[in-house]
């Protein structure tokens, strides 16, 4: 077969993916809060029974708390007229989500020019390779990027290493562990670009924290679900392996920390499923020998996700707090007044079950926290709070990394001391009267 005949079949190939390209024209992202019993089952049933076509970003599992999804055109009055037989108020946040989409550019990056890489737009799995190569090529005495595996789909899944001579401890950053987290994945290479490039950080905390702790980067976990959520459906969430009537597990419910039991699905159509057993892809076994291999002294592990503008704490499946929570949720609250004060964003901080009203099983923060026994780990969920969900648009790419790394470097270097806020009143600006939260004073071994 000769090179013009498989280039046909290649572009004949590629031509029928984009027309199976999931489309979300005229898709209305609407929010609820359920504030009755029969508000909750009926956004339940909705979720369940699929008469009406939509797709929860963030599911019913408890009253007054905050819901979110997308809603067909095709649908959209059907499910106004129910919503309204059970008098659940809605709001519309966005009228048009698949226009939000297509605004979220993906704009390309210039190989061997690693300083024109920038945070106002999104980039292809392809250049966020090709960028970390040249990084490494740039900074061959501080950096190394290494593949610690390969992907469903054979992609390589690669982590960059910041080694200092003399350093002690390890930080271990993970992001990109599900497709449809852009933001997630840009924050993460923000952070490279930050720990590398000394002459454009003014970040002098992050700087000592770059140079006291070897750091071990993994970008993008998920390769295979974030291009099909760039190239085919904007919302897959999952791997992509092949498995009998499916695709895909949920990477995050995956590993081997009460694997299957909260939070999941067994059903390998829903966007939550957790896999026929812990480590069963390729990608969470990638994960879990790299860091099994560098636990030694391994002191931070951090998990970015988006979104909700959550600062959580383990363990994901309890409702209790236990072992060093007091310690942890007194550095988170100094993280999320840092952020506040920087572009008045608000983040909240506790348990899965605290900020979420769920309990979740085989994520990755909680296997790190009770496997390896690492005394800090937090996972980020970035923003935003629901206004544009996963279409956070370009333009709040870079506020969302700065605030980010601000909230990050003051977690990192935290004291434990009583911390004042008022976040969650209607107060413009830190001035009057606060709300003490007394923490338990923990010392740093």
């Amino acid at each position: 077969m000769n090179a013009k005949v498989l280039a046909i079949i290649a572009i004949f190939i590629n031509n029928i993916r984009i027309c199976q390209s999931r489309k979300y024209d005229n898709y209305t992202l609407y929010n609820t809060v359920p504030t009755e019993a029969d508000h909750l089952k009926f956004l339940q049933n909705l979720d369940k029974q699929k008469y009406i076509d939509m797709v929860f970003w963030k599911k019913p599992y408890k009253l007054y708390e905050d819901v979110q999804f997308i809603v067909n055109p095709a649908d959209k009055d059907l499910f106004l007229e129910r919503a309204n037989h059970f008098k659940l108020k809605t709001e519309v946040m966005l009228h048009d989500i698949g226009r939000a989409f297509k605004q979220q550019e993906v704009r390309k990056y210039f190989r061997l020019r690693s300083d024109m890489f920038s945070w106002e737009n999104y980039h292809s799995l392809e250049d966020i390779y090709q960028w970390l190569a040249d990084v490494a090529v740039k900074y061959p005495n501080i950096v190394e990027l290494v593949s610690i595996g390969k992907s469903a789909e054979g992609r390589e899944i690669y982590a960059m290493s910041l080694k200092k001579k003399g350093t002690k401890y390890k930080v271990i950053v993970e992001g990109g562990i599900h497709g449809n987290e852009w933001i997630a994945v840009e924050f993460v290479t923000y952070l490279v670009q930050q720990l590398v490039d000394h002459n454009n950080t003014k970040n002098t905390k992050l700087l000592e924290l770059g140079r006291k702790y070897d750091w071990y980067i993994i970008p993008i976990l998920n390769p295979d679900g974030f291009v099909y959520s760039q190239k085919t459906d904007r919302l897959w969430r999952k791997n992509r392996r092949t498995i009998e009537n499916g695709f895909g597990v949920d990477l995050n419910r995956n590993f081997d920390y009460n694997f299957g039991k909260y939070g999941t699905s067994e059903d390998v159509k829903d966007d939550y499923y957790c896999g026929p057993h812990p480590f069963s892809e390729p990608e969470t076994r990638a994960l879990s020998e790299f860091i099994s291999q560098n636990k030694h002294n391994l002191r931070f592990y951090f998990s970015f996700h988006a979104y909700g503008q959550k600062v959580i704490i383990p363990f994901a499946d309890r409702i209790k707090h236990i072992e060093n929570y007091a310690e942890m949720e007194n550095y988170g609250k100094q993280a999320i007044l840092k952020m506040y004060k920087m572009n008045r964003v608000k983040y909240s901080v506790g348990t899965t079950y605290d900020t979420l009203g769920l309990r979740i099983s085989g994520n990755s923060a909680s296997w790190v926290k009770k496997a390896h026994g690492v005394r800090y780990v937090f996972t980020f969920l970035l923003r935003d709070n629901g206004s544009y969900g996963y279409a956070l648009p370009p333009s709040q790419i870079q506020p969302t990394c700065e605030e980010t790394i601000g909230g990050l470097t003051e977690l990192m270097t935290a004291r434990p001391r009583r911390v004042r806020l008022n976040l969650f009143n209607s107060a413009p600006k830190l001035k009057g009267s606060f709300s003490i939260l007394f923490c338990t004073v923990y010392m740093l071994i």
